[in-house]
């Protein structure tokens, strides 16, 4: 399948300035003499209405063009006054290329594997962590005598939620399934 390309050569000494391409564009000149450029990687020119030919800088304005294709090189012949030529400034050519072949489309991402067991032992850690948060302003009241009551009762349920916690894993259906300690108020 083919698809259309624009390349712009430069007058000089063909090199190519840029390629704008919807196909492939390993697109390589050469310049064996006054005003002969010679295009590799190209299929020809792009045929119309999608091939618009080429374009020359008005600065070449006066000088003729002739494009041939043949064994896979596409000749560009540049001539003035009947003279072959370079070009003084560019050329734009709107050649015929391959078509890139279409995008792989992945395989659908399948959603990862979740572990019960890690994920189980991961809320095992941030309810620890929450329960050890609560405790420690408590249990420093506590070491230095200034405890209410009421904080008191607080880090003793604390502390009762700490332990059901570090015992999930020993229930019967642990990771599968659990019954999660609920935490105080």
């Amino acid at each position: 399948m083919t698809t259309r390309a624009a390349i712009n050569i430069l007058g000089a000494d063909g090199t190519v300035i840029d390629v704008t391409s919807l196909g492939v564009n390993a697109i390589a000149t050469e310049h064996p003499g006054p005003g002969q450029y010679i295009v590799h990687g190209t299929l020809g020119m792009a045929p119309p209405p999608e091939g618009w030919g080429y374009v020359v800088n008005q600065i070449d304005a006066a000088c003729s063009v002739a494009i041939s294709y043949a064994d896979g090189l596409l000749s560009v012949s540049v001539a003035k006054d009947g003279e072959p030529t370079d070009l003084a400034h560019s050329i734009t050519l709107h050649v015929a290329v391959k078509s890139l072949p279409p995008p792989e489309i992945p395989a659908p991402m399948l959603p990862p594997t979740i572990d019960s067991l890690e994920l189980a032992q991961a809320e095992i850690a941030r309810l620890r962590s929450i329960a050890d948060y609560a405790l420690a302003p408590l249990q420093d009241a506590v070491d230095v005598d200034e405890a209410t009551s009421q904080e008191v009762a607080s880090l003793k349920a604390w502390k009762k939620y700490r332990v059901a916690l570090n015992r999930v894993p020993d229930q019967a259906d642990y990771p599968q399934a659990i019954d999660w300690p609920v935490a105080p108020e």
